[in-house]
């Protein structure tokens, strides 16, 4: 796989425009469909998906399981709103979307991002991290065997700079689906802020971003429960994701003795390959 040119993004948005009537005039109930049939097929795959998931993303085997059946729960959830809540008559869709996914979720939040545009009728430019696009490919490969169009679906593997600048730059794009850093979420809604849609509306953003998460433990909470949750919460996929704890509040009174479980907690961690299933440690 080798990483989309700036010409690849304008082939593929002028590829998106000729197939983006055709999609939009697909059937809510046909759109869910194909949904339906990417999520069996992407259940019957998990083993080797899984595989990749560890790979290519560093994922433990216990989380390359809740990646993929995530990514399912995704396909299904949206082919669910498309069949009972979406017409075609009502639901206008607004044409070629870009959707940008993270590494840390490089199956689940790809996924679903790519469902909800694909659920409400647009066609869909995605453009996985530049770290895990073969991951990305196989829900792409899976989601065009279930009956989506090529022209409807479009995989621009590549960095930001250069395939996400360019999709986001171009008047064709009429909606952004961006998870990732607060500051490239801002150079987005900077750049869309720029320009209008044809209709003359502002262009869409939707932005998840990351955060400081913080646990506030006071002198009721059990010790042995509040570092449990610590280290799963901390450490768990190398803290490596937008939920992780970052901060930690302890009340003055139970503060020692909550630091030294959680100091004997972290000397009983090891560190090792994702693929092990008792890695062993690198202390």
């Amino acid at each position: 796989m080798r990483p989309a040119t700036v010409a690849d993004v304008e082939h593929a948005l002028t590829i998106a425009e000729a197939a983006a009537p055709a999609w939009a005039a697909t059937p809510p109930s046909a759109r869910a469909a194909a949904l339906e049939h990417a999520a069996d097929a992407l259940q019957a795959d998990m083993p080797r998906l899984m595989g990749l998931l560890v790979r290519e993303a560093g994922k433990t085997w216990a989380n390359a399981v809740s990646e993929v059946r995530e990514a399912i729960d995704f396909l299904r959830y949206y082919a669910a709103q498309a069949r009972t809540q979406f017409d075609n008559a009502t639901h206008v869709p607004l044409g070629p979307v870009a959707c940008i996914s993270p590494w840390n979720f490089p199956l689940a939040i790809f996924t679903g991002q790519v469902a909800a545009a694909l659920a409400a009728g647009n066609v869909v430019l995605a453009k996985p991290a530049e770290q895990t696009p073969l991951i990305a490919a196989e829900s792409v490969r899976h989601l065009h065997a279930a009956g989506v169009p090529h022209g409807a679906l479009q995989l621009l593997p590549g960095d930001g700079a250069t395939v996400g600048a360019s999709l986001v730059a171009d008047a064709r794009t009429r909606g952004v689906l961006f998870t990732g850093s607060t500051e490239v979420a801002r150079n987005i809604q900077a750049a869309l802020a720029a320009r209008l849609s044809p209709d003359g509306q502002p262009v869409p953003l939707i932005a998840e971003t990351g955060g400081q998460n913080a646990l506030i433990v006071d002198s009721s909470a059990l010790a042995e429960q509040v570092v449990q949750d610590v280290m799963a919460s901390a450490f768990d996929s190398a803290g490596q994701r937008c939920s992780a704890l970052r901060v930690l509040c302890l009340q003055a009174d139970v503060a020692d003795r909550i630091v030294a479980m959680l100091k004997g907690a972290m000397d009983e961690a090891t560190i090792g390959h994702p693929a092990a299933l008792s890695p062993t440690s690198a202390r």
